[in-house]
């Protein structure tokens, strides 16, 4: 193995999988004819209407600090017209007790229009501890 390095061939292993990922991801994407469409929400959408088609998404960003005890919940959710992807908390890289993000992913499956609301709480202590509460309307195309 004279003239390659250990990082050298990292990358190359890593440029390899990234083409390979891409091929792949394009091969579905052109099979089925869809593009898979996503829209990106903050706090700064709260009550914002988003218009989706059927299988698009959207994802909510929201500040968060888990550290607290308080984090976002989904509250309500027209179950009938969108279907929730999941969540993933982001926690900061910064000091111990820092806040960070939460993401929410949020999939359009049948026409028609609902509702989407959430709510910061510690979900320990009830309702009486929501401190903030967020929503979106989706209207949902065929």
């Amino acid at each position: 193995m004279s003239g390659w390095n250990l990082p050298g061939l990292i990358r190359v292993a890593a440029l390899l999988g990234a083409i390979l990922s891409l091929h792949v991801s394009g091969a579905v994407a052109a099979e089925t004819g869809k593009v898979h469409v996503m829209q990106s929400l903050t706090e700064a959408d709260n009550e914002r209407t988003v218009d989706l088609r059927v299988g698009e998404s959207v994802r909510l960003t929201l500040p968060e600090n888990a550290t607290t005890g308080y984090r976002w919940a989904v509250d309500r959710l027209d179950r009938d017209v969108v279907e929730e992807a999941g969540s993933e908390p982001h926690p900061s890289r910064g000091a111990i007790g820092s806040g960070g993000n939460v993401t929410f992913d949020f999939t359009a499956k049948k026409a028609g229009s609902g509702e989407i609301a959430l709510k910061y709480w510690r979900h320990f202590e009830g309702d009486g501890s929501i401190v903030k509460r967020f929503s979106f309307r989706l209207n949902v195309q065929p």
